[in-house]
Order: C-alpha cells, then structure tokens, then sequence
C-alpha cells in the first residue's frame, strides 16, 4: 500500500513538471526588462523562439550590469529556455525558447540589473 502512495506522489510530480529559468539574484536589484511572450503551438512540431533584451546606455544605468535572469513557464509544461549570448556580466542577453511539440509557447521574463 505504501509503495503505491509513493508511486502516485511520484507520477504526480512529473505530470507537473514545468521549466523555469533562474540565473544570478534578483534580491534588491533593479528590474531593467519584463515581457510576457506568448506564440500559438504548431501542429505536431516543437516552437522555438528567441528573445534579444539589451539594456540600454544611458547616465543612470552606466556600468550596470545584468545581475539576474528569470523566465517562468506560463504553461506548466516541459518547455525550455536557454541563454545562447551575453547573460550575467554583460549588458545584453539573448534568450532560446523551445515548446513542448504541440504546445503553445508562454514565458513570462524578468531581466535585473
């Protein structure tokens, strides 16, 4: 009896299994970008998108830096996303998204400097 509580416990964790993306800190930092993106799915394919966040140059945010990255998964599946450029150090970022095949592509972004 107990190994099927444990089973059922485990099966529900995978079918809830979702992707998030969390690089540096966000603790008392400045949110320097935030967009939510959303593409329709394509029939039996995987959905990849790119997003390309730059902070811009001005007197107030000379010689910031991006500190922290978040993407969450809006749809609770087995999305992905991956940083291809820049990142943390840098002033730019550029960002991978991969959809589950089949699925709709929701991610909600936050970039910290």
């Amino acid at each position: 009896m107990k190994l099927l509580i444990v089973s059922l416990l485990i099966a529900a964790t995978v079918i809830v299994e979702c992707s998030h993306t969390f690089m540096g800190t966000s603790v008392q930092r400045k949110m320097a970008f935030h967009k939510t993106v959303k593409y329709s799915a394509y029939l039996f394919q995987k959905r990849i998108e790119y997003l390309n966040v730059s902070i811009p140059h001005n007197r107030l945010q000379d010689g910031r830096y991006i500190t922290g990255i978040l993407a969450y998964d809006l749809t609770k599946s087995g999305a992905s996303t991956n940083v291809t450029a820049g990142g943390l150090g840098y002033t730019f970022v550029n960002l991978r998204m991969k959809s589950d095949r089949g699925k709709e592509l929701r991610y909600d972004i936050y970039v910290y400097i």
